[in-house]
């Protein structure tokens, strides 16, 4: 707004320079997120340090402010996406629990969740899981993180299962804990049907012994008169 002088009101100066705040963001959170999506696109061999910090547009202090170096940065990385991977798998037999109509619904919905060999996303996400695994032999710092991982895995699995048994969705006469070991292992080893490819078993076949695999584990249902 302009006086009677032709001069700009302190007012209108001030609203017309105020500026609304920049939202903050996780710096560490969009490190990772970035370093991801480098990993995935180029491999690992690419991750440059100068790349990570210009993509995100945080400073280099920002940046060794969360990790130590390179090698930091990417064990981090890694394991937040594995981290994520195992949350959303639990977090999907949880939903299935949770929204089952009854047993036939249950098994439908969770048996896509114990392996898929067949969809490309998944099966890539097992081979960098086996990557952290076989890493952990020389690196003793990602060996902790992975164990501390996989421990919240299994303990998150093991609720899941015991939840079911308290329903009536799971046999009481086993062991949460040993099933939730056999389902991680059925599902890392399940990538051997892409090594087979077609000497391997079809869709059809393959989630029809899955869906046996779950039933096996349901109660017995109550025979119809």
């Amino acid at each position: 707004m302009t006086t009677s002088c032709g001069k700009t009101s302190r007012h209108a100066r001030s609203k017309a320079t105020t500026r609304q705040p920049k939202p903050r963001i996780d710096s560490r959170l969009a490190l990772i997120d970035a370093t991801l999506d480098l990993i995935f696109d180029k491999g690992i061999d690419a991750v440059r340090l100068d790349d990570i910090i210009s993509e995100v547009g945080v400073t280099t202090g920002s940046l060794y402010w969360h990790f130590r170096d390179r090698d930091d940065l990417i064990r981090q990385a890694l394991a937040e996406h594995l981290r994520r991977s195992i949350e959303a798998t639990v977090e999907g037999i949880n939903t299935a629990l949770d929204t089952a109509t009854g047993r036939d619904d249950y098994l439908a919905q969770l048996t896509p969740f114990l392996a898929n060999p067949f969809d490309p996303e998944h099966v890539n996400a097992r081979w960098r899981r086996f990557e952290l695994l076989v890493s952990t032999h020389r690196d003793p710092e990602l060996r902790e993180l992975m164990h501390d991982l996989q421990v919240r895995s299994q303990r998150a699995f093991v609720d899941v299962l015991t939840k079911a048994q308290q329903r009536g969705m799971f046999r009481d006469d086993l062991d949460p804990v040993a099933v939730a070991t056999a389902i991680n292992a059925l599902g890392l080893g399940s990538n051997i049907v892409e090594i087979l490819g077609d000497d391997g078993p079809t869709p059809a076949a393959w989630f029809g012994l899955m869906g046996f695999f779950v039933a096996s584990m349901f109660p017995d249902q109550p025979k119809r008169p």
